[in-house]
This record gives C-alpha cells, sequence and structure tokens, in this order.
C-alpha cells in the first residue's frame, strides 16, 4: 500500500505541474514551435495532452531602385570661317552702253534716227546721292534724202555726203535722289566737247554765216572735214538690277554750241556697269 500511494502522489504532481505550465507554454508558443504531427511520448500515469500551434509569419521586404541617369554632354566646335574681304560696290566704276539717236531740234528737219555706243567711268558715293562721270560715245545719223536732188533744191555739200558721225566726250554731275524697290533714278548733267564729220548744224538767222535755209531756219554746210565744238548735256535715267548685274537707262540731250545756235541730239541708252 505503500508504494501505491507514493505512486498516486505522483502523478497527481505530475499533473498539477502540467497545469501550471500550460499557459507558460501558450505564452511562449511564438519561440518554440512543435510540428503538428510531433509523437509526443507519455510515460506511465501522465496525462496526454495535444496542442496544435500554427504561426504564420508573411513579410515581404521589397525594395525599388530606379536609379535613371541620362546625361547628354553634346559639344558643338564651330570651326572658324576663313577670313574673306567683303566686296563693297563703289566708288569707282565703268560701264558701256548704246542705244538709238533722234535728231531735235532745227537738225531734225535734215537728219533722221541713228544709233550711237559708247563707255564711261565714273564715281559714286555710298552715302550721298552725288557722283561723278565721265563718258564718251559716238552717234550715227541718217539722212533726209529727199533734200537733195532737184526736187529737194539741197546738194551733197549742204547736207553732207558719206557717213555722218559725232562724237562726245562730256564730263558730268549725277545726282540720285530717289531709290524705290531697287530702281534708283537720278538726273544727269555738265558739259562735252564735240566732234563731228559730214553733219550739217543749225546757225543763227541774224548772225554767222547762213549757207542755206530750209523751212525758215538757217544751217552750215557740212564739212567733209572733223569739226570740233564745245557744248552742254542734261538728262535722266534710273540704275537698275538684272539677277547681279548693275544696269542702267538713260535719256539726254546733248547740244553742241555754233554761232549762237545749238544743234541737239537725243540718244536713248541702255548700259550695263560694273563696280
Amino acid at each position: 500500500m505503500r508504494v501505491s500511494s507514493i505512486t498516486t502522489c505522483a502523478l497527481g504532481l505530475a499533473a498539477a505541474l502540467t497545469v501550471v505550465a500550460s499557459p507558460l507554454a501558450a505564452q511562449d508558443s511564438s519561440k518554440v514551435r512543435r510540428p503538428s504531427e510531433q509523437r509526443i511520448n507519455i510515460s506511465k500515469g501522465e496525462v496526454a495532452t495535444t496542442r496544435t500551434d500554427t504561426v504564420y509569419v508573411t513579410r515581404f521586404d521589397t525594395v525599388r531602385v530606379n536609379n535613371t541617369i541620362v546625361r547628354v554632354d553634346t559639344v558643338t566646335v564651330t570651326p572658324p570661317l576663313p577670313i574673306a574681304i567683303a566686296r563693297v560696290k563703289g566708288p569707282m566704276f565703268w560701264g558701256l552702253y548704246g542705244g538709238s539717236t533722234r535728231p531735235y531740234g532745227n537738225i531734225d528737219r535734215v537728219y533722221t534716227n541713228g544709233f550711237h555706243a559708247g563707255g564711261l567711268v565714273g564715281w559714286e558715293s555710298q552715302q550721298s546721292p552725288l557722283g561723278l562721270r565721265l563718258d564718251g560715245g559716238v552717234s550715227q545719223l541718217g539722212r533726209e534724202e529727199t533734200l537733195i536732188g532737184p526736187t529737194g533744191g539741197l546738194t551733197p555739200n549742204n547736207v553732207g555726203s558719206g557717213t555722218a558721225l559725232m562724237m562726245h566726250l562730256a564730263g558730268d554731275l549725277k545726282v540720285a535722289p530717289l531709290m524705290f524697290r531697287g530702281w534708283k533714278f537720278y538726273g544727269i548733267g555738265g558739259l562735252n566737247a564735240t566732234r563731228y564729220r559730214g553733219v550739217a548744224l543749225s546757225s543763227s538767222n541774224s548772225r554767222g554765216p547762213c549757207d542755206f535755209r530750209l523751212r525758215g531756219e538757217c544751217y552750215e554746210n557740212a564739212s567733209t572735214s572733223w569739226t570740233n565744238k564745245f557744248g552742254f548735256n542734261f538728262g535722266a535715267g534710273t540704275d537698275f538690277h538684272i539677277g547681279s548685274q548693275d544696269m542702267f537707262i538713260e535719256y539726254r540731250w546733248i547740244a553742241t554750241r555754233t554761232d549762237r545756235s545749238n544743234s541737239y541730239i537725243n540718244p536713248i541708252s541702255i548700259g550695263v556697269r560694273y563696280f
């Protein structure tokens, strides 16, 4: 009996310890994890207790690093331009011209339209409308053939024979006050020396020789040799461009003075200029 009493006391003590240890085991279940299907060995006299503790710990650590660095280093090195001398027009220029020549005034009764050609050089300011020009040309005139012969009453000695030629050398002042859409309008005037042959120029009715008359006007006989006279000229024109070419159109009066009378020709010219 004594042995059984000891056994009974031992079993009671084991049960008491089990009851006390249960809350502690529940509190520390996160530290001690026992598989739910693990077999517990119980000796004789112990109470078998089955407990399933399932602890799921889910942790997501997502670290995203998006470091996008875009760097564009563009270095543009422009090579130095070659040194060039800018082309500035003027102030010196030269040119060529030609066109039709019309007799004007008294001598248009004796001569008809002809043609002319010439050249020029000049100086033209880029900051002011003033310029200077020296030009020379030669004009050829036609004759009124109906005036010659028995019916006309005039002879080749009066109006000349062969080619009627007039040459001039003129020094002029050029003034260009107006410019409109690339057209520069100018006036021109100055003095000129005239050299002619085979041309009968007008003469004064009151003074000087009057070799023949025509429609109330007095004329000198045409000379077969070259004759030199002085006079004056004036006119107007416009400078313009066709592409990069400088050109001009001009209308002038060129007077030759003889015996206090003036004989005029009107050259209408188109020309080119080069700077």
